[in-house]
C-alpha cells in the first residue's frame, strides 16, 4: 500500500510539527498528508476554516495525546479554484467598534433556509434588480417612492385607505370594461369643459335635478 494513498502505522517518534502535501481526503473528514515519504492521517483542527484539497501544502502537528491535527493550509495547489470555508455547527462573525465588509469582484451568493437582517439604518444601491417570490408582507409607517416611470401588471388589485390624494398634471386615461363610482356623502365633478357621451342610455336619477 502506497504512503501517498493511505496512512501508515505511526513510528515511535511522531513529528511535533511538520508540513506536507495533501494526497487524500477520507469520508470521515480526516486528511492524509504526505511528508518525507510517509503518509500521516490528520484531523482538521477547528481553527483551520479553509477546506484543504488534494495537492495543497499544509501544516500539521502532534498533540499531547498523540493525535495529529491539520492546523492550516499554507499554499493551495490551484489558487484559481474556488476556496471553501467550512465549519461544523453554527458560525457567528462579529466586530467590536468596527465595520464588517464583504467584497467580491464578480458575484456574491447567499443561500439559506431562512434570512434575517436587522439594522437601525440601511442603504441599498443596485443597478438592476430582479426579484422573484411567492408572498411579500411589509409593515411600513412612512413610504416614499420617487422615480421616472412605473409599470405594474396585476390580476387583482385591492386598495383600502382613509384618505387618498392623487394629482396628475397632464392627462389621465382609464379604460375599463365596467366602471362603478359610489360616494357615501358627496360627489363633485368640475372642469372647464365636460363631455358625457353614451351609445345607448344616459340616465340621471335624483330627488332634485338642477341644470344651469
Amino acid at each position: 500500500m502506497s504512503a501517498a494513498t493511505a496512512s501508515q502505522v505511526l513510528p515511535v517518534y511522531v513529528p511535533q510539527q511538520a508540513s506536507g502535501r495533501v494526497v487524500d481526503i477520507l469520508s470521515d473528514g480526516s486528511v492524509v498528508v504526505e511528508s518525507e515519504g510517509l503518509g500521516w492521517q490528520c484531523r482538521r483542527a477547528a481553527s483551520c476554516l479553509l477546506m484543504p484539497e488534494s495537492g495543497d501544502t499544509v501544516l500539521f502537528a502532534r498533540s499531547d495525546d498523540e493525535k495529529l491535527w491539520l492546523l492550516a493550509v499554507l499554499e493551495r495547489s490551484c489558487p484559481e479554484h474556488q476556496a471553501q470555508i467550512s465549519v461544523k455547527g453554527g458560525l457567528s462573525i462579529s466586530t467590536s467598534g468596527g465595520a464588517l465588509t464583504l467584497n467580491s469582484e464578480q458575484q456574491l451568493v447567499m443561500n439559506s433556509h431562512s434570512l434575517q437582517i436587522k439594522s437601525a439604518q440601511g442603504e441599498c444601491a443596485i443597478g438592476t434588480l430582479e426579484f422573484q417570490g411567492d408572498e411579500v408582507n411589509a409593515n411600513i409607517r412612512i413610504g416614499r417612492w420617487i422615480g421616472d416611470r412605473c409599470e405594474s401588471v396585476w390580476h387583482t388589485v385591492t386598495h383600502l385607505s382613509q384618505l387618498l390624494f392623487r394629482q396628475v398634471k397632464q392627462t389621465e386615461h382609464v379604460r375599463a370594461g365596467q366602471l362603478d363610482y359610489q360616494a357615501q356623502d358627496y360627489l363633485r365633478m368640475h372642469a372647464r369643459s365636460t363631455l358625457i357621451t353614451s351609445e345607448k342610455i344616459t340616465k340621471i336619477d335624483s330627488d332634485q335635478i338642477h341644470v344651469g
